[in-house]
């Protein structure tokens, strides 16, 4: 490579087309590039040397030659029967889901005292599910109200998480089934 550069720059000098300091700020431009080039590849070829003759020399360590002498056992696949899937007779019933309807609903009045007693046991006497133990009956309010949507009113429990409801307060009310008291779920204020 020397030799084909040191031909061209000598053919370019004698041309007169390198003339001058640009000329010359070319050349050595040239001249070094390669110089180091040269000395990059000179260096990582000592380099190789160095790391490859360090590992000849080397004793591996002994988790080295525990890991290449260990081997893996063979892994088989374990068949197992599938679990047997019920058979739905035409007889039985499945228990359908129920969709319920959440609305928001305006705080009219809550009930207190011996009114509030008296819809909470209406309720335990027709079998409701939704009604706390008769000890928590203290903890929880009893609020009515109409949804913007109908202004037909709603009874209906606020638990105690939702804390104390006013009157002219909003809350997100689950609209009960048969027999049911309808449950206020989230406080809209």
């Amino acid at each position: 490579m020397f030799q084909w550069l040191a031909s061209a720059t000598l053919t370019l000098l004698l041309t007169g087309c390198l003339g001058g300091s640009i000329g010359q700020q070319i050349v050595q431009s040239i001249l070094l590039q390669g110089a180091d080039k040269a000395t990059a590849s000179a260096m990582d070829a000592h380099e190789r040397n160095q790391i490859a003759l360090a590992k000849k020399n080397a004793k591996p360590d002994p988790y080295t030659i525990a890991f290449l002498n260990s081997g893996f056992e063979p892994v088989s696949a374990k068949i197992e029967p599938l679990p047997e899937v019920p058979i739905i007779e035409e007889e039985q019933v499945l228990p359908m889901m129920q969709e319920t309807k959440l609305v928001p609903v305006e705080i009219w009045s809550l009930l207190a005292g011996e009114e509030k007693q008296n819809v909470l046991e209406a309720a335990r006497l027709r079998g409701s599910t939704e009604i706390p133990p008769k000890d928590e009956w203290r903890q929880w309010q009893i609020a009515t109200g109409a949804s913007h949507q109908s202004n037909q009113p709603i009874t209906f429990l606020i638990p105690p998480e939702m804390g104390r409801m006013r009157s002219g307060a909003k809350a997100m009310v689950e609209l009960s089934r048969s027999n049911e008291l309808s449950v206020a779920r989230y406080s809209l204020n």
